[in-house]
C-alpha cells in the first residue's frame, strides 16, 4: 500500500515539479489521501489547460453534469466563484444557503448540484503574484463529518502551496481585459446569454460582419477561443454579472 502522502512532504514535492502534467498527478494522489471526491481549480491562467470549454482543470466532476454546466449556461448561475472572491477563508457550500441571499436560479443551480451527487464541499480563494488569484473547490464524500479546523487550514496551505508554483511556472497574464471596449463588453455579455452572433448584430443595431469583428477582437483580448470560455472568463474577471436582470 501506498504511503499516505502527508501536508509538509506534499508542499515539498509541489516546488519540485516542472511540469503542469506532474503538478496535477500530485494533487490528484493528495487529494485521493484525504478522501476528496472531486477538486476543481478555476485560475485565469489555466483555462487552456481545462477540459475543453470548462473554464478549469478539474477530476470528479460527472460529465453529465459538466455538459449541463456548459448547455445550460450554469456558469451564470453559479454563486459559489463571485462569493469565494469575496472572502479570505474557506467556507462549505452549504453554509451559504443560510448566511448569503441567492437568487432563485443560483437556488436552482445549487439543488441541480446536489442532485447530481455533489452532496458537500469547500470553496476558497487562493492568492498569487500581481493580483493572479485563483478558486479551488474541494468536494466531499458523502457523509463526510466535518474537518477540524486544522484540517480546514492543511487544506488551504495545500492548495496555496499548488497555486503559487502554477504561477511560478506560467507566464502571468497581460492584463489586456481591462482594456475592453464598452461595444466589446456588450457583446460579451450577450455571448454569456447564450445569444446568436446574428441575434446580437440585430439587438445592438449593428451589422453581422462587425459583430463578428468585434467578437475575434475580444476573443484576442481575452486569450480565448470559443463563446464558452469568453462567458467563463469574463466572469471571473468581473466582466459579466451574474444577476440576470443586468444581462437581460
Amino acid at each position: 500500500m501506498t504511503e499516505r502522502l502527508e501536508l509538509h512532504a506534499f508542499i515539498g514535492r509541489v516546488r519540485k515539479t516542472t511540469s503542469y502534467a506532474s503538478l496535477w498527478l500530485l494533487i490528484q494522489r493528495y487529494a485521493r489521501d484525504n478522501d476528496f471526491r472531486s477538486v476543481t481549480y478555476h485560475s485565469i491562467d489555466v483555462q487552456s489547460l481545462g477540459a475543453e470549454n470548462f473554464g478549469a482543470v478539474e477530476f470528479g466532476i460527472p460529465a453529465d453534469f459538466r455538459r449541463v454546466y456548459l448547455e445550460e449556461h450554469l456558469y451564470l448561475d453559479d454563486p459559489f466563484p463571485a462569493i469565494a472572491a469575496t472572502r479570505t477563508e474557506p467556507f462549505y457550500w452549504s453554509d451559504i444557503t443560510g448566511s448569503v441571499q441567492l437568487t432563485a436560479r443560483q437556488s436552482a443551480y445549487i439543488e441541480k448540484a446536489s442532485k447530481a451527487g455533489f452532496a458537500n464541499g469547500m470553496i476558497m480563494q487562493v492568492f498569487g503574484p500581481q493580483a493572479r488569484n485563483a478558486l479551488v473547490s474541494i468536494g466531499f464524500q458523502k457523509g463526510r463529518p466535518r474537518l477540524s479546523p486544522q484540517e480546514v487550514t492543511e487544506m488551504q496551505w495545500a492548495a496555496q502551496s499548488v497555486h503559487l508554483h502554477f504561477c511560478s511556472m506560467s507566464k502571468p497574464t497581460d492584463g489586456q481585459h481591462s482594456r475592453l471596449s464598452p461595444q466589446e463588453l456588450e457583446v460579451l455579455r450577450w455571448i454569456a446569454r447564450g445569444k446568436s452572433n446574428t441575434v446580437i448584430a440585430e439587438i445592438m443595431g449593428l451589422s453581422r460582419h462587425t459583430v463578428d469583428t468585434i467578437i475575434r477582437r475580444m476573443f484576442g483580448k481575452l486569450d480565448v477561443t470559443d463563446r464558452t470560455r469568453a462567458a467563463v472568463r469574463g466572469l471571473a474577471f468581473g466582466l459579466i454579472h451574474q444577476s440576470s436582470d443586468y444581462l437581460a
